[in-house]
């Protein structure tokens, strides 16, 4: 984005991409202290060693898999990046190793199965978050590149779909059935896995590809229908609730979700739940989201590649919050409470900074200010509560400091009335400014999908307490749980997976898992 002002597209070659990409993560490690003392020559030679790899200026081709995919070592046996680092400071047996049994995996994977290179890591001066940035963040999740039929080997890299099969009969393991003539859907298909009243789950009528297609549920209801163009949807498509009521509208493009979209609670009047924009499947940051009665909990905005921002609705207590986070090979998060002219900023790395740039601490039970650093212009937008900037600063700070130790200045006691003001404002972590909705188009496939996980968690895992804080039960905290580096909101995407398993031509996430 810094060095084209957009984010990659599918007007960018391949090579481009991975050049930019492995001199950006370059150049942030670099930036970045050794691990522990005593390794730093180790870092500072595998640094070199990326340099190599970098002016080579040749990175492996996925021809395993029909979406976007790190690759260890290619057919024609070229390495990635970090086999490469492990080549160079090992041995190529040892990467050949990794790739017989974990050709397609991302590091952490690969680290939690092979203590050698858990050693290696440990031994590199790198964290293994620093290594694995290295592989491609491949944006995800996978419902953002479902899109149906793929014809060429660069369709089918850009999404996830079938490949579209030669003129005739067609049918496959999902239970789709059909014909294709002149390369195109033709006359009438069904996806023949049975409901409760004998009838197919899907079906349609086409002509050159253009028709309409219905889905139905286990139970005969209706689930989605839409329209199709050169055998894709395409064209204004709705959703429904199992009782009848619309679940959901908007616009697909060439079989991916595209343009405006609203999403509905399963009530009377149809309450307004959320309303977003995608871009030829991706969502993107400009979101709201309502409670049942048709107030706004919150709203997004940004974009993948380029940071997003949460702002959450004051509730009853009146305190404001505001998340940022976003950037890719990056998990630094930011996020600011406002009362009144008060602010204050918390990072996932637990530090704490107010209004005038100070950072605060508690110390048995009392608060302390120490100063730091800042410019003024910084102060400008702590006060101003301009947290994106905020955001910049201390990300900047956490990376060349360590936990913002430049703030060095003589800690002095926080009056009282601020203080009980401060603890006010991160209480309001813990409020419910509405119920996560029971959103869901569909329980009985869910079930049978294997998928059981519970959006209200009882509590929130150890390593993610700091930079989860909140509320389980509450929307805001399950949206800002959702928002990394780019947007996943379930009960949105998950609402797409289930329609796309019901349209011919679409690789959903659960065979993609197989």
């Amino acid at each position: 984005v810094a060095r084209f002002n957009h984010t990659p597209s599918a007007a960018d070659a391949e090579p481009l991409r991975m050049r930019v990409h492995l001199q950006y993560v370059r150049a942030l490690l670099g930036a970045r202290p050794a691990t522990m003392q005593g390794l730093e020559a180790r870092r500072a030679q595998l640094l070199g060693y990326l340099d190599e790899y970098i002016a080579k200026g040749s990175t492996p081709v996925n021809s395993y898999v029909p979406w976007r995919n790190p690759v260890f070592i290619d057919a024609q046996e070229t390495i990635c990046a970090v086999g490469y680092l492990i080549e160079r400071s090992v041995s190529r047996a040892l990467a050949e190793r990794i790739a017989a049994g974990h050709r397609l995996d991302y590091l952490e994977d690969i680290a939690a199965a092979m203590p050698e290179v858990a050693e290696w890591i440990a031994a590199s001066g790198f964290t293994l978050e620093e290594l694995a940035s290295i592989q491609p963040g491949y944006e995800g999740p996978d419902v953002m590149h479902m899109a149906g039929w793929v014809a060429g080997k660069d369709d089918a890299v850009l999404s996830l779909g079938r490949r579209r099969p030669p003129d005739g009969a067609y049918r496959d393991d999902e239970g789709f059935e059909g014909r294709f003539l002149n390369g195109q859907m033709e006359g009438t298909w069904k996806q023949m896995r049975r409901t409760v009243n004998g009838t197919a789950v899907g079906s349609g009528a086409f002509h050159h590809g253009a028709g309409t297609w219905k889905s139905l549920r286990a139970d005969g209801t209706l689930l989605a229908k839409g329209p199709f163009r050169a055998s894709h949807a395409d064209g204004a498509w709705q959703f429904f609730h199992p009782g009848g009521r619309l679940a959901a509208a908007g616009n697909m493009r060439v079989g991916k979700r595209d343009g405006a979209w609203k999403f509905y609670y399963d009530a009377p009047g149809l309450p307004l739940l959320a309303e977003g924009r995608f871009a030829r499947g991706e969502a993107l940051g400009a979101w709201k989201h309502y409670t049942a009665q048709g107030a706004l909990v919150a709203s997004s905005s940004g974009r993948a590649g380029v940071g997003f921002t949460l702002n959450v609705e004051p509730g009853r207590d009146g305190v404001r919050h505001v998340v940022r986070e976003g950037l890719p090979a990056e998990s630094f998060r930011v996020d600011g409470f406002y009362l009144g002219a008060d602010r204050l900023y918390l990072t996932n790395e637990g530090d704490m900074f107010d209004t005038h740039g100070n950072r605060l601490d508690r110390v048995g039970g009392h608060w302390q200010a120490r100063a730091c650093p800042w410019l003024s212009a910084h102060k400008a937008a702590a006060q101003t509560g301009n947290v994106r900037a905020v955001f910049h600063l201390l990300m900047k700070a956490s990376r060349e400091e360590g936990d913002a130790s430049a703030c060095a200045g003589l800690a002095t006691p926080v009056a009282q009335p601020r203080a009980q003001h401060y603890e006010r404002m991160l209480a309001s972590r813990a409020q419910l400014h509405t119920p996560i909705p029971p959103y869901d188009v569909d329980p009985a496939w869910r079930k049978s999908a294997g998928d059981v996980e519970s959006e209200v968690e009882s509590a929130a895992p150890a390593e993610k307490e700091k930079m989860m804080a909140g509320n389980p039960q509450d929307m805001a905290t399950y949206l800002a749980r959702h928002m990394t580096w780019y947007v996943e909101f379930p009960h949105v995407d998950r609402t797409f997976e289930r329609v796309y398993a019901s349209l011919p031509g679409y690789i959903t996430a659960a065979e993609n898992q197989r």
